[in-house]
């Protein structure tokens, strides 16, 4: 009966996660980008603000994304933080014609220090909105005009679609890109279409003047995203999901980049979302802020890797029932859990095709379940893992 009643309190968070992943993937099917027709023609006046560390390698193709905007040029200006650099970067950023705010504080490093410090010397030269990039990445040309449509409307706080930009370089990149466009097109635009939760994702967030007054960037854990949406759900604000609007970034394309990215994300999310998690939904059932319950819940729900050996460790669970204790409860416990793998396996698929599908995606798609495992078996080592997660940059 014990094992049994493991199994019962292993499936229930199980079925539900993998009921919400399910909903909103076919509720994403019915979303579509809007087409940008009715852009308009540069109300907002913009500040572009990107953190670099020693990024002079990088960044040349950044700053060639901004000066490439279709956006009136006398409406946003870019900024680079060139925090604690040891090498040209801000050589490169000035020969680019860009400004370069040159931070040294040992004491305080990190993206999080840096935007705080940044933040209040950009909005005193007047912006409306501040734009945060990262430094490898290339913003859509239209990206700008997007964003002010929706300022436009009454949004204050805006997470762009985060898209990789080397999906075909090997099958590490091609199963991120994958979990990505799964994660922009079947999680977080629907729940943005249905009023649900949206987590900023670091790069491509933006914020209004106001927001940031009121609500000044402080954080500087290994989620500071996170750990910002939070803050600006409870004081009552939303972040909307603009999936008309690209940041192309390269993800993780060989096994130690894997394994760096995924260990911070792991367990810098799962820890995050133990601690705050279960007090977000129940101050939402208290206070009736629905959103902050869906918030909690998507802190847990949005490491998939973690949902995935959830999923595992309950099928095993669920099948030392059937083999210790055999009855019907023991053989319904082992059918709901079989059901899983089903429902996640029709969201991959719909990634996979969503993505789109050509000879050398069908290759790395053969050769993606290895990947799929080392970033379990990542995942599983970053939860067994006591040390507390920190920073660690990601080798390029």
């Amino acid at each position: 009966m014990l094992l049994q009643a493991l199994g019962i309190v292993l499936l229930v968070p199980a079925l539900l996660a993998c009921l919400y992943h399910v909903l909103l993937a076919l509720c994403g099917l019915r979303t579509g980008a809007r087409t940008g027709q009715d852009e308009t023609g540069g109300v907002h006046r913009f500040a572009l603000v990107i953190p670099a560390h020693n990024e002079e390698a990088a960044i040349a193709g950044t700053l060639r994304s901004c000066a490439e905007l279709d956006y009136p040029a006398d409406q946003f200006k870019v900024y680079v933080i060139a925090d604690n650099c040891s090498d040209n970067t801000a050589a490169v950023v000035r020969a680019h014609g860009f400004t370069c705010l040159e931070r040294r504080d040992e004491a305080r490093r990190g993206k999080g220090a840096a935007l705080e410090w940044a933040f209040a010397r950009v909005l005193s030269e007047g912006a409306d909105a501040v734009v945060v990039l990262d430094a490898d990445c290339t913003l859509d040309r239209h990206a700008l005009r997007v964003f002010d449509r929706y300022l436009c409307a009454g949004h204050r706080v805006l997470q762009a679609c985060n898209v990789a930009s080397n999906p075909d370089a090997t099958m590490t990149s091609y199963v991120a890109g994958v979990a990505n466009h799964i994660e922009n097109h079947l999680f977080y635009a629907p729940k943005s279409r249905l009023g649900l939760a949206v987590l900023l994702r670091g790069t491509g967030m933006v914020f209004t003047r106001e927001v940031l007054q009121r609500h000044p960037w402080d954080a500087r854990s290994v989620v500071e995203d996170a750990e910002y949406t939070v803050r600006l759900y409870r004081a009552g604000l939303s972040v909307q999901f603009v999936a008309e609007a690209c940041v192309r970034s390269p993800f993780a394309a060989r096994g130690q980049q894997l394994a760096v990215q995924r260990t911070r994300w792991v367990h810098g999310g799962f820890s995050f979302g133990r601690t705050h998690g279960l007090g977000l939904m129940m101050e939402g059932l208290k206070t009736g802020r629905w959103p902050l319950l869906d918030l909690g819940w998507t802190l847990w729900v949005t490491a998939r890797s973690v949902v995935l050996l959830h999923m595992l460790l309950t099928l095993a669970v669920a099948g030392l029932c059937v083999g210790l204790v055999p009855g019907p409860l023991s053989a319904a416990l082992l059918v709901l859990a079989a059901g899983l793998p089903l429902g996640h396996g029709l969201i991959l698929g719909l990634g996979v095709i969503g993505l789109g599908l050509s000879g050398r995606r069908l290759a790395l798609l053969a050769g993606s379940p290895v990947v799929i495992a080392r970033m379990l078996g990542i995942a599983a080592a970053a939860l067994w893992a006591s040390h507390p997660a920190r920073w660690e940059r990601t080798p390029r």
